[in-house]
């Protein structure tokens, strides 16, 4: 144990610089200093597969996957958000405009006030049209897991809508003043 941390030590004193100076180029200088710690911490998983002499080529490889990884993951992010924005698009064929328009706004506060957790998780079950299964899988979790955090994203999802549609409920209506009024 004590060889690998001395080891992993030795890897960052040497190389963290040049790591952190390529992740700044690829994803600015922002995000490299997260870049340099999920390197490392992979480093320090997977010290075993690391050829003594070829470290800097091995870390500037788990640089790179790590890089792309976060790019997949906010580009997932960004597609989802805007299927979003898309399903709450409300046609003009509508008999009741008004009432869809302020479901849709209710279910998108609601979905707002949860964590992404679980968000994630209703997201999974509810539009890509996963078995249980499938979805555990790609959530990275059991089953039962999957079915645990399912059961209270709705129950955390079902008691935030019921508070957005009280709020918007207790909002006052706004109608225009008539002439007899206004005097």
């Amino acid at each position: 144990m004590r060889d690998r941390e001395n080891r992993v030590t030795e890897l960052f004193r040497r190389h963290a610089d040049d790591i952190h100076a390529y992740a700044s180029w690829r994803v600015g200088r922002q995000d490299a200093a997260d870049v340099v710690s999920e390197v490392f911490l992979v480093a320090w998983r997977s010290l075993h597969r690391v050829r003594a002499g070829e470290e800097r080529g091995w870390l500037f490889g788990v640089a790179r996957t790590v890089i792309l990884a976060r790019r997949r993951q906010g580009a997932a992010k960004a597609a989802l958000d805007e299927r979003m924005v898309e399903s709450t698009a409300v046609p003009d064929t509508s008999d009741h405009l008004a009432d869809d328009v302020a479901l849709r706004d209710e279910v998108r506060r609601a979905l707002h006030a949860l964590g992404e957790r679980d968000r994630e998780v209703l997201v999974t079950a509810a539009w890509f049209d996963l078995s249980a299964a499938e979805a555990a899988r790609v959530l990275g979790v059991s089953r039962p897991t999957y079915a645990v955090r399912l059961h209270r994203a709705r129950n955390r999802f079902r008691d935030a809508f019921q508070r957005s549609s009280t709020a918007a409920a207790a909002q006052p209506v706004h109608r225009p003043m008539t002439v007899g009024e206004a005097q």
